[in-house]
């Protein structure tokens, strides 16, 4: 018998912290930016309504934030992990499982509710009424169809933010509907070739010969058509598994055009990521330095370049990173002008 999952979503999660705090902020056009106040990491429907896009640089919008009186926050982390905490707590008085996937998202054991989408929209006003977050469910025999499944509750107020995707029929009925490109695991490579194919939507890839599809995208694409069958392949967490990696990037406000401007950058973020390592008990066994040219200005010679190097002994030591990604980006600098 299949085993109905859920995933619920806080939806605009940031933009929705900070309107808890503000009620001025309901119903008008709200964008959070990056920890450098660099660019738009989270936007409010009206922000998005107004074309503002994900990721794009705020002295990009400075105008368009401007003439439209779009109201502008840097990001608070510590507010946002509060407001995600206290909504998980609302998600264990309604099941007895839940496996935290991010800040704003969480997959929740819906087995046992005799009526799932009733037990849905209790555990949907509970939150808005405890928390004051919004938040849309998704439910399915797998998870890659709850997330299809929560993405048409997004996009479709038909449904009331919650659908149950459980019944066979109606996921055929739905699936042909989804494009390729919105499907969880399918990244924009794999989405090029799939396309190349003939694929363009969910029902497309479900309908994929196995075979084929571990030809394209390896197994990784092989259990996501298995789970558009609706062939459960990925377990359910109720613990959160141990971190294999971590990240510390950021846009730069004004163009780097030396080495030691970009070092000063990259010295900073590694010493983060020490920092960050040591808080989680953990240390780096390898080390990966990244960096590219503004994608934003296609007029301009495009770079981008990344080294990696293997720390031996692994370490959560400062210097040691910080070493270590100066010889990653000594060999990843370009040798030629390149106005970055």
């Amino acid at each position: 018998m299949k085993r109905p999952v859920a995933i619920s979503d806080s939806a605009n999660f940031y933009v929705s912290a900070e309107r808890i705090f503000d009620p001025t902020l309901k119903n008008v056009p709200v964008i959070v930016l990056s920890n450098n106040d660099g660019c738009a990491i989270a936007r409010s429907d009206e922000a998005k309504a107004l074309g503002i896009k994900m990721g794009t640089p705020l002295h990009y919008i400075r105008e368009k934030v401007d003439a439209h009186g779009i109201r502008v926050f840097s990001s608070n982390y510590t507010l946002y992990g509060d407001i995600s905490r206290r909504v998980v707590e609302v998600y264990e008085d309604f099941t007895p499982n839940v496996e935290i996937y991010s800040i704003d998202e969480c997959f929740l054991d819906f087995v046992g509710f005799k009526d799932r989408t009733a037990h849905a929209m209790a555990l949907r006003s509970a939150v808005l009424r405890k928390v004051g977050v919004p938040v849309r469910i998704g439910i399915a025999p797998t998870k890659t169809l709850a997330k299809c499944a929560n993405d048409i509750a997004k996009k479709n107020p038909i449904f009331a933010g919650v659908l149950d995707m459980m019944d066979e029929s109606l996921a055929n009925w739905l699936l042909p509907r989804v494009p390729i490109g919105d499907i969880w695991g399918v990244g924009r490579k794999t989405t090029d070739k799939l396309r190349a194919l003939g694929v363009h939507t969910a029902a497309d890839l479900r309908d994929l010969p196995i075979r084929q599809a571990r030809a394209v995208g390896t197994v990784v694409l092989e259990r996501i058509v298995l789970e558009l069958q609706g062939e459960a392949c990925l377990a359910f967490e109720d613990v959160v598994p141990q971190r294999k990696g971590m990240a510390v990037t950021r846009s730069a406000g004004t163009p780097m055009t030396d080495f030691d401007t970009l070092f000063q950058a990259i010295s900073a973020h590694a010493s983060r990521g020490a920092e960050k390592l040591r808080q989680h008990g953990l240390v780096a066994g390898t080390l990966t330095v990244f960096f590219h040219t503004n994608k934003h200005r296609p007029d301009r010679p495009q770079y981008t370049a990344s080294r990696t190097t293997r720390m031996t002994p692994m370490s959560s030591d400062t210097f040691d990173l910080v070493e270590a990604a100066r010889h990653c980006a000594e060999a990843a600098w370009p040798k030629s002008d390149v106005k970055r």
